[in-house]
C-alpha cells in the first residue's frame, strides 16, 4: 500500500505547522498497516510530541490494538460526543467496550451506523447486540459498585478522565433501576470514593 493510501486509512491529517512531525505520522501508519502496533504508538506518540495535529487519536486507536482500553480512553480524551471520523469513533467504541463501558460504547455505536461502510457496519451491529445482552434486565448494586469502585481508584490515581468515564457509566446504570442505586455517588465528574464491598458483581 502506497503512503497517501495509508494516509487515507488513518485518516491522518499531515500539517506543515508541525516540523519533522509529519514524518513519524508515516512511520506510525506504516506500522500500524504491518500490524505492529507498539512500533506505531511510539511513532504516533513522537509526531504528538511534536505537535501534529490529531497524533493522539492515532496514539489511542494503536492502544485499543494493543489491548490497552483504559490507556486509550484517556488518550482519546473520553466517550463524550460524536467526532468528526466514524473510523476513529469505532475506535473509541472499541475500548469503551473492551474496558467495560457498555452504556458509553452503546452510545458512540449509535453514531456510527449511518456513517460507516459495511465492513464497520457490521461490526457495529455485532457488538450493539453483545452490548444489548450485557445490558439485559435491571443492573445490579453489585455492578455499580464495582463502577463507582473503579472510578474512585482512578481518581486516586491521578486519572481524572477515566475516573470520570466509569463515574457516568455507574450513573447510566443507576438511572436503569427504580430505585436509582447510589446515583447521587456517580457525579458527571466520578464517583465517589466512598465505595460498598463488592459482591461479585463486576461487569
Amino acid at each position: 500500500m502506497t503512503v497517501p493510501a495509508l494516509v487515507v486509512l488513518l485518516g491522518l491529517t499531515i500539517s506543515a505547522d508541525a516540523p519533522g512531525a509529519d514524518e513519524h505520522l508515516l512511520a506510525g501508519a506504516r506500522d500500524f498497516r504491518e500490524a505492529r502496533y507498539s512500533e506505531s504508538l511510539v511513532e504516533f506518540r513522537v509526531a504528538q510530541r511534536l505537535g501534529a495535529p490529531d497524533a493522539a487519536r492515532y496514539a489511542a486507536v494503536a492502544l485499543v490494538k494493543l489491548g490497552r482500553p483504559e490507556e486509550a480512553v484517556e488518550t482519546f480524551g473520553g466517550l463524550d460526543g460524536q467526532g468528526a471520523d466514524a473510523l476513529v469513533d469505532y475506535y473509541r467504541a472499541v475500548a469503551a467496550f473492551e474496558a467495560r463501558l457498555y452504556v458509553a460504547a452503546d452510545r458512540l455505536l449509535a453514531t456510527i451506523a449511518d456513517r460507516a461502510g459495511p465492513r464497520i457496519g457490521e461490526q457495529v451491529a455485532r457488538m450493539r447486540g453483545d452490548i444489548a445482552k450485557a445490558l439485559k434486565g435491571e443492573p445490579t448494586t453489585a455492578a455499580i459498585d464495582w463502577y463507582l469502585e473503579r472510578s474512585g481508584a482512578a481518581r486516586a490515581e491521578g486519572r481524572p478522565v477515566l475516573a470520570a468515564a466509569y463515574g457516568r457509566e455507574a450513573a447510566a446504570l443507576s438511572a436503569r433501576r427504580p430505585d436509582r442505586y447510589r446515583h447521587a455517588d456517580a457525579v458527571p465528574g466520578g464517583g465517589s470514593a466512598k465505595t460498598t464491598p463488592n459482591q461479585g458483581g463486576r461487569p
